[in-house]
């Protein structure tokens, strides 16, 4: 177990694991075989608690950062799958699935190219000599 999640777990109660485990794994539905969708009712149920704790847990802080931990473990396992899908785009000829594919392996950047031509196009600079001559002629005009 990671030194991370051991923080997070000892954050929340068993409970609130549990129903977060189970909250991450229902977002699952439709995307993972063998995943069915549960209301909150039922997850509520399975937990032990009301429907509503389920949704004052959610506006807890500690709660919300173990639910998206395991939510985030749960995305790394499917990488291996991600990957072959690119893969399987670039086969089929895709440039886009190419273009990811070299962009998440650093070999394809965006550049972009600024040019500063304010020095070129900007006003003129006065000298120290100029920048005098106008401080005398200001101060002649408010002393009279």
């Amino acid at each position: 177990m990671s030194k991370r999640r051991s923080v997070l777990e000892a954050q929340i109660t068993a409970q609130q694991r549990k129903a977060a485990d189970l909250m991450a794994e229902n977002a699952w539905h439709g995307i993972v075989e063998g995943v069915e969708k549960k209301t909150m009712q039922q997850i509520a149920e399975e937990v032990g608690v009301s429907r509503r704790t389920l949704y004052e847990w959610k506006e807890k802080e500690e709660f919300g950062e173990y639910l998206n931990y395991v939510s985030d473990t749960q995305l790394s396992a499917m990488r291996m799958e991600a990957n072959a899908a690119v893969m399987r785009l670039i086969k089929a000829g895709s440039v886009k699935a190419l273009a990811l594919y070299y962009q998440r392996h650093a070999l394809l950047t965006n550049v972009t190219e600024i040019k500063d031509l304010r020095e070129s196009d900007g006003p003129k600079r006065k000298t120290e000599d100029e920048i005098r001559q106008d401080i005398a002629d200001l101060d002649a005009m408010m002393n009279g």
